[in-house]
């Protein structure tokens, strides 16, 4: 039997609130913006201002998938400026009382993934990546997003 549309949203919204939460718990401003808002998700920055940017959220629940999707139109990321982002959340198994995941990478970086992906350049519009398929270097990298917040501080 298929997952319900609404079973996946709420999906997909528990993602967005655990990256939420992870960025408020860094003391990092950030606030959810509306769905489907330009391939964003997250809006994340300095209090004054002065620094934005802007996360998409992929969220895996293990008990109804083992994939985050993204899809062919996502290849056009490898043209995002410097402050957008991907997290990947694994939200972990109720049924095995496991705790979130993440894997945080420059849209750049996932709209190469997507190139890079075996449906490039077929009729498949999916591009579907298992946890053995993100970089080992996206686990847990919130330093990519806090390193903004400074570099472009100072």
């Amino acid at each position: 039997m298929a997952t319900p549309q609404w079973i996946k949203k709420l999906g997909g919204h528990a993602g967005e609130l655990y990256v939420a939460a992870e960025l408020s718990k860094r003391g990092i401003p950030n606030a959810l913006l509306p769905e489907n808002f330009s391939d964003n998700d997250i809006l994340f920055g300095q209090q004054d201002g002065k620094v934005l940017g802007y996360i998409q959220v992929k969220s895996c629940h293990p008990d109804r998938a083992n994939t985050f999707i993204l899809r062919e139109t996502d290849e056009k990321w490898i043209y995002a400026d410097d402050n957008q982002f991907v997290v990947f959340v694994w939200l972990g198994s109720p049924k095995k009382n496991e705790g979130p995941k993440y894997w945080i990478a420059s849209k750049k970086m996932v709209g190469i993934a997507c190139q890079k992906h075996s449906a490039h350049g077929t009729s498949n519009w999916e591009r579907r990546f298992s946890l053995n398929d993100l970089n080992k270097n996206w686990e847990g990298n919130w330093d990519l997003i806090e390193n903004l917040l400074k570099k472009t501080a100072d």
